[in-house]
């Protein structure tokens, strides 16, 4: 008797099994799922990024009922739950209507109900961030050899990638800066080629760099350098730099000259981000190649005046582009007479006097290529070049009827309105009257 109930009792039990087994089975779900998602882990990517939308991915995982989907915009928060995708297939989801640059965290965990109760799986999280604005930007050729690139600042722009396209070429990277930066100039471009730049604001997520759009600046050619050596005589080239010494630092007088002068940032214009220094006045960028030239001729010089060198670590080691020195300051201040010291000294003033002849015979090949031949007329479109830019050589060469000669430039020049070089009346009529004096 005891032995029949036992062999039924078994066979009640074993039918119960195999019913559940039918059911599960047959419902295409597996015995272990709610335990296999526990194991599998849900990896999230950001597949498309845009200035107000991030769209995130995942892998789908085995018997997964929906996805929860996780959201920081810190990674010094908690996640919180964003949505809930109830949808075992989905597996990917778009984030819109976002603020333009801002970075966020996302993670994904599979979920289904077992037993009245939630089981989830693991996870990884992915930075991402919407894309900053674009922003325009305004190129000028400086020279032969360099281009400056301007742009407007870009709010929560974390920087900037500058890039170039030589002869409508492929687009190369020229700079990566800041966020602080608008202003750049490109020392790697060829003398008579034709350039155009974006300059692309980023949002940076991790390690990927989120740009913006791009948006083409201006183009311009920089000036072609003449295979032949200067025409200019030795004397011409001591003319020349004693009229651009004159009008710089002279108090324009010919033939004077401040070689210790220090300029602070802003001083002349709003736009000028560094400090000037020398006869010649060199400006940011060319005041630490003076520096460096002074450095490399008379190392003595700078054990003398730099012996710990405050200034020669600055010089190797910071931004000149907006190198800034106050005389208010206690620290600037001893930094300030130590570059003072440099420069009138006498091998300051024999680099000063190099790069101003040097500036010279690059200004000169760039003026002649431009069709003018007469010295004077030469002479005159050094000072041009040398105060407004390249630019301003072509916009007022544009301007001069007939032949190119100092009376003719210097006539065009006077038309010149709006803070451009000829509205500086008496300086041009001083170098109009010293070349017609001096210049042979």
């Amino acid at each position: 008797m005891k032995r029949a109930r036992l062999h039924k009792r078994c066979k009640m039990y074993g039918l119960s099994v195999l019913f559940m087994l039918t059911l599960l089975l047959g419902s295409g779900v597996s015995v272990n799922a709610a335990s296999s998602i526990m194991n599998q882990t849900v990896k999230t990517s950001i597949t498309a990024s845009g200035t107000r939308a991030l769209k995130i991915q995942w892998n789908r995982i085995s018997g997964a009922s929906g996805y929860t989907i996780y959201r920081r915009e810190s990674l010094r928060k908690p996640f919180k739950i964003y949505r809930k995708v109830t949808s075992g297939s989905t597996t990917s989801y778009l984030d819109r209507s976002l603020p333009v640059a801002k970075t966020y965290q996302y993670a994904v965990r599979a979920y289904r109900r077992e037993n009245g109760k939630y089981v989830f799986s693991k996870y990884t999280a992915v930075l991402g961030a919407t894309r900053p604005d674009g922003t325009s930007s305004t190129i000028k050729a400086a020279s032969s050899s360099q281009i400056n690139i301007a742009w407007k600042a870009v709010s929560r722009a974390d920087g900037y990638r500058i890039y170039r396209k030589a002869n409508n070429g492929n687009w190369s990277l020229a700079a990566d800066v800041g966020s602080s930066k608008t202003f750049y100039t490109d020392k790697k471009v060829s003398a008579g080629t034709k350039y155009v730049y974006t300059v692309r604001p980023y949002k940076k997520a991790g390690n990927v760099k989120y740009l913006g759009t791009l948006k083409q600046s201006n183009t311009v050619t920089t000036p072609k350098i003449s295979s032949s050596n200067s025409k200019f005589s030795s004397s011409q080239k001591e003319v020349m730099k004693k009229i651009l010494y004159a009008v710089e630092t002279g108090g324009q007088v010919y033939g004077n000259q401040d070689y210790s002068d220090f300029t602070e940032a802003f001083t002349n214009s709003k736009t000028e981000y560094a400090i000037t220094i020398g006869a010649g006045q060199w400006y940011a960028t060319e005041a630490q190649r003076l520096l460096k030239l002074i450095h490399t001729t008379s190392p003595k010089t700078y054990k003398k005046y730099d012996s710990k060198n405050e200034v020669w670590n600055d010089v190797v080691n910071a931004d000149w582009s907006k190198y800034r020195l106050e005389k208010k300051d206690k620290k600037d201040k001893n930094k300030i007479q130590i570059i003072i010291n440099l420069i009138s000294s006498p091998a300051g003033i024999k680099c000063q006097d190099y790069l101003m002849y040097k500036q010279i015979e690059e200004y000169e090949a760039e003026v002649r290529n431009l069709g003018v031949k007469d010295a004077k007329a030469v002479g005159e479109c050094i000072n041009i070049r040398h105060q407004g830019g390249y630019g301003a050589v072509t916009r007022i060469l544009g301007k001069t009827r007939g032949e190119y000669t100092l009376d003719n430039i210097y006539k065009a020049m006077r038309t010149d309105t709006g803070g451009q070089v000829g509205t500086y009346k008496t300086r041009q009529q001083k170098v109009y009257t010293w070349l017609k004096t001096y210049m042979k």
